[in-house]
């Protein structure tokens, strides 16, 4: 087989049967961006608190935080922490997911159900999720439901409304040649509907685990609760006010936040491979 020729006269280079990407250089610059950016930010606070605009006591600077931070790591008692928050995040983005999917596959399916719920929504995502945490205590308590609860109620929204917009960017022609082929409904929704809907509904699961984890910590603070990352910071906000181990587990929720993200983005890129896209 000849090799073709451009207009220049060059001789192109045949492209290779099933050449890729190597996504490892993108990867790997994108965590070398994201160590340097850490590294500058970790540098101008070290430099902004050695300046002590407020008592060093109340702001201690990053070379004492760091440190307090590994130590934390270091612990199991504060990985059991960790834990709690965690099964608290997990289980309230499940239960959150479990009334999002169907419901916004509904809503994005029927012009009729979004007008009957879409009024009911919006009254109810207005609501701050910190503002009905008095009544869940007295309702559930102080223990891991009322977390889980509270997670699922702020987690709803952002995979609701993904679910929605994502349902509703589905091909019409693929809907019209599922009907064509008298596909019975449950199986549109199964084979055309969701995985059209799964980049937008994975983006949902990112917002919604960030949101949460946010929520989950806040209410262990608001609350006083005996387990999690908001009682180990309540705790040394209490016992003479060491901040260095408030500052340093506040970084480490901010890491946990990290890799929570890292995760989700990571397995999206493997489910939504075809798209080409992934969440944003």
């Amino acid at each position: 087989m000849n090799t073709p020729v451009t207009t220049t006269g060059v001789r192109a280079e045949p492209r290779r049967t099933g050449e890729r990407r190597r996504p490892s250089r993108g990867a790997a610059g994108a965590i070398l961006r994201g160590t340097a950016g850490a590294a500058v930010l970790t540098l101008a606070f070290e430099v902004f608190a050695r300046l002590e605009p407020v008592d060093a006591r109340l702001l201690p600077p990053a070379t004492v935080i760091l440190p307090e931070a590994l130590r934390l790591l270091a612990e199991p008692a504060f990985l059991a922490e960790v834990w709690a928050t965690l099964v608290a995040v997990l289980g309230g983005v499940a239960v959150a997911a479990a009334i999002a999917v169907p419901l916004g596959v509904l809503i994005g399916s029927y012009r009729l159900a979004a007008l009957g719920l879409t009024p009911i929504i919006d009254s109810l995502r207005s609501v701050p999720g910190i503002a009905i945490i008095p009544l869940l205590v007295l309702v559930m308590g102080q223990g891991l439901q009322m977390k889980v609860t509270i997670v699922a109620f702020v987690a709803l929204w952002p995979l609701l409304f993904n679910t929605v917009y994502g349902v509703r960017s589905v091909d019409p022609v693929a809907l019209e040649t599922a009907r064509s082929f008298r596909v019975p409904l449950l199986r549109t929704w199964w084979r055309v509907v969701l995985p059209s809907a799964l980049p937008l509904m994975l983006t949902g699961l990112r917002l919604a685990l960030a949101t949460g984890l946010t929520v989950g910590i806040a209410a262990e603070i608001a609350v006083g609760t005996q387990d999690g990352i908001g009682y180990v910071i309540l705790r040394a906000g209490y016992a003479g006010f060491r901040a260095d181990t408030v500052f340093a587990a506040v970084t480490l929720a901010g890491v946990l936040g990290y890799v929570m993200n890292w995760v989700t983005v990571a397995g999206a890129a493997r489910l939504v491979a075809w798209d080409g896209k992934g969440p944003s």
